[in-house]
């Protein structure tokens, strides 16, 4: 396999990249736009060409399109320059004349120091779901963010996909504007002087409309009926040359030499490009996970998602996400392609990464970012650990003269070095004994911090016990001469473990909704054990979380045995003396 591999990886033609690259960003491609349909026509036209079989939906989605946004200081003459976003409501057309008032960084614990009610409320940092609900709560009328030397496009809905009527509630119901630095400084200087008051007017297009998903499939009459998905959008902020243009020309680069490949390929590679990231809160993935969520959940081996690889000044490939059970491969090809040292960083809930519910063990978002660095704008802190993905991001100046060449042709290596290697390994080299770890480490300190509210001694016993269980599977190895039958089996094993633990070891709500768009650490059903303590003096709260968080160790304890039990019945299968 090291000779195809090393063959494959110098097959990737940087001019071609490049030139895919310029094309898809000669289009602004809003969601549902007709400039994103061209520049979907175009990439159907060259996955057609490479020998994959294409298949064109548009399913209808809620999508939200900001149109413009005013502010201005009442007595001032000059306009602050502000950006609305997407899922901001629209105000009256001569806007809201609101008090203006310091919220700090828009936290709960900031509306605890201030009387929010009624008020246009100036925070720090970028405008992202997790300030729309304490804003709402602490009865703000509008939020005005500081993005920081420039003002970021983003999306302010925690809901994940389209709304469903238990999600419907938690769409923002109060404008958000987003300033920069110098129109910061205007404001806290209006603040220092006494009252001040501000006139707000935003206007956001949103409702429902059909989006563009394009799945193509690479088969030949030899391979598993397994697949591996390999995703990522095509929707942009204005000329998205990195994000994501660079990304749907990896993917074609991608395509175009494991089409050359194919019948080195043991299990089926499905390339889906979304529309609605962007402006839809991920809606045609949460689609895709919803409309294909059998054949997601019985034949997906793994999910690779790539968004803004390439980037000029990207020299940090030490934070690539991945899951537990994925970090040791992931490591081993960054080591191998790039000799890079990926540290574990635990993938969290953006990017599309839409099929935990269906337990697909899950590789990525950014492969490369900008140095590990203060970023007053806090990017660094909601993409991963490294600097962020470049002050062009989310921004009009995201143009191709923000993309390395040669940085480009190497994320670009690294995502086919992935892909290949899953699709052309005949046994996974999933790691559960990490997860395990992972679960077990959790589970300790939630004892700790629950302090005896709730009893987690069994649910640790039973982690160890996997764990134990998981540490011999890694340890197996197969004979060189194992049958298909015997790699099937094993294969079913490690993925049917991920198919156990991944729902509840990354969502709340299980393997067919979707949890809001917010950061989660392991275990979410359960992170709540830790403020059970701090209710006891309030019943009506106390005892509810404490049912609650009771269901909550059921599920994971359910699921621990499950995962045990398939690996012992898997191995004793393999340890039976043959006749």
């Amino acid at each position: 396999m090291v000779e195809t591999e090393s063959s494959l990886l110098d097959s990737i033609d940087s001019e071609r990249l490049m030139r895919h690259t310029r094309t898809i960003a000669q289009w602004e491609r809003l969601s549902g736009s007709e400039d994103e349909r061209k520049a979907f026509d175009y990439i159907e036209r060259e996955l057609e060409a490479y020998g994959f079989q294409c298949q064109r939906y548009h399913p209808v989605c809620y999508v939200s399109l900001p149109q413009s946004a005013k502010l201005v200081i009442v007595g001032e003459d000059a306009d602050i320059p502000c950006i609305t976003h997407s899922f901001s409501p629209s105000t009256p057309a001569n806007g809201l004349e609101l008090e203006l008032i310091d919220g700090g960084s828009g936290r709960s614990g900031d509306f605890a120091e201030i009387d929010a009610r009624r008020k246009a409320v100036l925070t720090e940092g970028l405008a992202t779901p997790n300030t729309v609900a304490p804003a709402e709560a602490a009865g703000a009328a509008a939020v005005i963010h500081n993005s920081g030397p420039q003002m970021h496009e983003m999306t302010i809905s925690p809901v994940w996909g389209n709304p469903t009527p238990n999600t419907l509630g938690l769409m923002p119901r109060i404008p958000h504007i987003s300033v920069d630095e110098e129109g910061t400084t205007r404001l806290r200087n209006a603040l220092s002087s006494g009252t001040a008051k501000v006139r707000i007017v935003t206007s956001v297009d949103t409702g429902w409309r059909p989006l563009p998903v394009l799945v193509a499939d690479l088969t030949h009459p030899g391979s598993m009926p397994t697949h591996v998905l390999l995703s990522g959008h095509v929707d942009s902020w204005y000329y998205g040359a990195m994000d994501n243009g660079s990304a749907n020309a990896s993917m074609l680069e991608c395509a175009r030499i494991l089409g050359e490949h194919r019948s080195e390929l043991r299990h089926g590679l499905r390339i889906a490009f979304w529309s609605g990231h962007s402006h839809a809160r991920y809606a045609t993935s949460a689609w895709y996970a919803d409309e294909f969520w059998s054949l997601t959940h019985h034949y997906c081996l793994a999910h690779v998602n790539i968004d803004s690889p390439g980037g000029i000044g990207a020299t940090d490939l030490s934070s690539a996400s991945t899951m537990a059970e994925t970090w040791l491969l992931a490591r081993q090809i960054f080591g191998d392609v790039a000799g890079a040292e990926l540290r574990y960083d635990r993938i969290g809930r953006l990017g599309d990464q839409s099929f935990w519910g269906a337990g697909v063990p899950s590789f990525y978002c950014s492969i490369s970012q900008q140095p590990e660095q203060e970023t007053p704008t806090g990017i660094g802190a909601l993409l991963g650990r490294g600097g962020g993905l470049g002050w062009w991001w989310h921004t009009r100046d995201d143009t191709v003269d923000k993309i390395d060449p040669a940085f480009l042709a190497r994320d670009a290596r690294i995502l086919l070095a992935t892909v290949f290697r899953l699709c052309h390994s005949p046994v996974l080299k999933f790691d559960q004994a990490q997860v395990a770890e992972e679960v077990l480490e959790t589970l300790r300190s939630l004892q700790l911090d629950s302090e005896s509210d709730l009893d987690l001694s069994n649910t640790i016993e039973l982690a160890e016990r996997l764990k134990s269980a998981t540490e011999r599977l890694r340890d197996f190895q197969l004979d060189e001469h194992a049958t298909d039958d015997e790699i099937a089996l094993y294969n079913g094993c490690v993925t049917g473990v991920s198919r156990i633990l991944i729902p509840v070891n990354y969502t709340v709500s299980g393997e067919f909704e979707q949890d809001p768009a917010v950061p989660a650490e392991p275990l979410p059903g359960l992170q709540p054990a830790r403020q059970l303590a701090r209710r006891r003096g309030t019943p009506e709260s106390y005892y509810p979380w404490l049912t609650r968080l009771r269901r909550e160790r059921n599920r994971l304890e359910q699921a621990l045995s499950q995962a045990e039990a398939l690996i012992q019945q898997t191995l004793a299968v393999f340890e039976m003396p043959s006749e």
